[in-house]
């Protein structure tokens, strides 16, 4: 069904960006929660944008043309000069008016190729500047919580972190598995989730190539646990398998699911997923699960261009990053869990087993 007028408005003043502050948050909000709606806004940029660009070309074939009827007329209205000696100078006088025409049109051709390609080029560049600013956006984010500690009386822990995202256990004596640009260049790593509460981590090791890294709780820290009731699983998911992820896009755990959408992440990776999931600055490192509460993957990415395109490392890269860990880091033996008891609970059941082993990572860096 198509959207009716009052969407069409809706999304004409989003794409250009005369929506009040407050309307935008909740469209904004909205779009994280409604993939059609997204879908919508989506293809609705992509149109404006289609619509501009042929505009840009439309003009510019128009004031070609003019140009071209001004040089016909011209030619077809000189009239021949009284016969005189052939010099330099007249034939400069004769032929400059057509001259600077022609030079006219070629400067105005070149420069339409120019903005073509410039116009490409500052599309491909805007799509990876909108990914660095999502960085960007979770540290202002974290500056507010900054503020608002700051003005509290009540100071419990360490100064605010500097970036968050997420993490999950991957062995019963205490590791967990992250993305490694969630925890790159941090002074200090803290997990925390309701069922363990705040926990002090170290970084163990990091596939900088593969996006992911390996953290260890203190034994003296770590809750007991006797076993994690997944496992990870050593195959690849298939193509159009539904599949889940839990993660901190916001303070509160978050649900989010969707499928397989191809076996291979950004460029082709064949290391990574796409999947169809919705998510948001904060699912880093988060687990991606399928239906039998297996780990097929690790949320790494989000392509901002393409509605619904996210990304995800896959389990079988985790499991080679595990063997790859020099043997002197590993005080504790990695044990990964072998019996995986969620195979056979509903979805609702998993998640709720799910989360108990799933982290908000916080990271700290210290003032330069």
């Amino acid at each position: 069904m198509n959207p009716d007028r009052a969407l069409i408005d809706l999304l004409d003043r989003y794409a250009k960006n005369t929506l009040p502050p407050d309307e935008k948050a909740a469209l904004e909000e909205r779009m994280e929660g409604d993939p059609v709606l997204s879908q919508q806004v989506q293809e609705h940029l992509n149109l404006i944008e289609s619509m501009r660009f042929y505009g840009g070309r439309r003009d510019l074939k128009a004031s070609l043309n003019e140009i071209h009827d001004t040089m016909t007329t011209f030619a077809q209205h000189e009239q021949r000069p009284p016969v005189m000696t052939v010099t330099r100078t007249n034939l400069w006088r004769k032929y400059w008016p057509m001259t600077a025409v022609a030079a006219s049109v070629a400067l105005i051709s070149i420069l339409g190729t120019l903005q073509m390609t410039q116009s490409l080029e500052t599309k491909q560049t805007a799509y990876y500047k909108e990914l660095r600013r999502n960085v960007e956006q979770i540290r202002k984010s974290q500056s507010r919580i900054m503020a608002d500690i700051a003005e509290s009386k009540e100071k419990t822990g360490p100064a605010p972190e500097t970036y968050a995202g997420t993490g999950f256990m991957i062995s019963a004596n205490g590791y967990v598995a992250t993305s490694y640009h969630v925890i790159k260049d941090a002074d200090s790593v803290y997990i925390e989730n309701e069922a363990f509460g705040r926990l002090k981590v170290d970084i163990l090791f990091s596939d900088k190539e593969n996006d992911i890294s390996i953290l260890k709780i203190a034994p003296e820290l770590l809750t007991p646990v006797k076993s994690l009731p997944y496992t990870v699983s050593p195959s690849e998911a298939n193509l159009g398998e539904e599949v889940f992820t839990l993660g901190f896009p916001r303070e509160d755990i978050v649900f989010g699911e969707g499928s397989v959408s191809a076996a291979t992440g950004y460029k082709q990776n064949p290391n990574a997923y796409q999947v169809s999931v919705p998510v948001n600055p904060g699912n880093s490192g988060g687990p991606l699960f399928n239906a039998k509460g297996e780990l097929v993957g690790i949320i790494s990415g989000l392509q901002t261009e393409t509605s619904g395109a996210a990304f995800a490392t896959k389990s079988t890269i985790l499991l080679h990053a595990i063997t790859d860990m020099p043997i002197d880091t590993v005080n504790v033996p990695l044990a990964l869990p072998r019996i995986n008891t969620l195979k056979n609970l509903g979805k609702v059941q998993q998640v709720k087993k799910w989360r108990e082993y799933v982290f908000m990572v916080r990271v700290y860096n210290a003032p330069k």
